[in-house]
């Protein structure tokens, strides 16, 4: 699953959706991967390219539902 986020206020409103989860949430953008649910990690990504969301199969549909706003289109 691929996410965009383009400012400080969606990376905030991210981490607190992924520190609400249960479970492991990590955002990668091809360099490095990250606990999502850490502000401070999420800002060492590159956040001008579209990230890799990498969630537990079980959890993405769940987890895409609550992120649809994040979520990359073509």
């Amino acid at each position: 699953m691929t996410i965009r986020l383009a400012s400080v206020s969606d990376v905030r409103e991210f981490v607190s959706l992924a520190t609400t989860q249960p479970y492991l949430v990590l955002v990668e953008d091809g360099d490095r991967s990250v606990n999502a649910k850490s502000f401070m990690e999420m800002f060492t990504l590159n956040l001008s390219e579209p990230l890799h969301l990498n969630i537990a199969e079980e959890h993405q549909e769940r987890f895409r539902l609550a992120a649809e706003k994040f979520i990359a289109t073509a």
